[in-house]
């Protein structure tokens, strides 16, 4: 098996809802070497409730990281990411250079909902790809929305998007309704990156191995390599990611008759 990614995870201490101290971090970093996981994103929450957490403070404390993983021999590569919440001023902020993505690079934007809010993802898709930015859907299961409705995953597929799914939502689905979504949405090419959304030791544990094996029962090894490892480093790396279409959903003989 090759390296995993796990391109969501918060490795920065002090700077939001994620580990409370380096030494925390560092013990989260420690449990990502043990899944299997050589590229991680070091990540804080960019949005109104931590308004102090910019760019550079962001880059700073990601460089602070990493020179505590080496000095500790912890072989672990880390890549300073904001997670951002989509807000009205996202392209003005982007534009101004307030937001930081995905590994520094200027190809990859990871972005969330505002709190208990959907939003139609394909205009500021569209503006960001006319940049040479993609935009990556943070957590994507957690959109019902999105995850019952293929014909719109696969029109903002078509617009840019990538779509990252939480290891642990595959691993352990909330519930049956859930499981059969994930399920198609894995087989039938919509999920893209892997991600442990980890936050600490006791709370959101930073774990992708029982998320990637459910990867490689639906979809085989190689979709679980793909996801889990090749184009999440690529991302991580800022490199482009050739993703095919995603495959329609096969109507049933019952839709064909009705014309459903």
């Amino acid at each position: 098996m090759a390296p995993l990614a796990d391109t969501h995870v918060h490795l920065l201490a002090g700077l939001d809802d994620g580990p409370a101290s380096v030494a925390e971090a560092l013990a989260m970093a420690r449990v990502l070497v043990h899944e299997g996981v050589a590229h991680a994103t070091a990540l804080a929450h960019q949005n109104p409730d931590y308004p102090e957490n910019t760019a550079e403070r962001l880059l700073a404390a990601a460089a602070s990281l990493a020179a505590a993983l080496a000095d500790r021999r912890i072989p672990l590569a880390v890549y300073p990411t904001g997670e951002v919440m989509l807000s009205p001023e996202t392209l003005d902020d982007w534009t101004a250079g307030r937001l930081l993505p995905v590994g520094n690079h200027r190809r990859f934007l990871l972005v969330e909902m505002p709190h208990g809010v959907f939003l139609n993802l394909l205009p500021v898709a569209s503006v960001f790809r006319q940049q040479g930015v993609r935009l990556i859907l943070a957590h994507a299961e957690r959109y019902p929305q999105l995850l019952d409705d293929p014909a719109l995953a696969a029109q903002w597929i078509a617009a840019g998007c990538l779509l990252q799914v939480t290891a642990q939502a595959l691993a352990e689905p909330a519930d049956s309704w859930t499981e059969a979504r994930l399920k198609r949405w894995v087989k039938g090419g919509f999920v893209h990156l892997l991600g442990s959304d980890g936050h600490g030791l006791d709370r959101r544990r930073p774990v992708l191995q029982a998320g990637f094996r459910r990867l490689a029962r639906w979809a085989g090894p190689t979709t679980a390599d793909r996801i889990g490892s090749v184009w999440g480093t690529a991302v991580l790396r800022g490199q482009a990611v050739e993703i095919p279409s995603p495959e329609p959903p096969r109507r049933s003989w019952f839709s064909h008759l009705f014309g459903g």
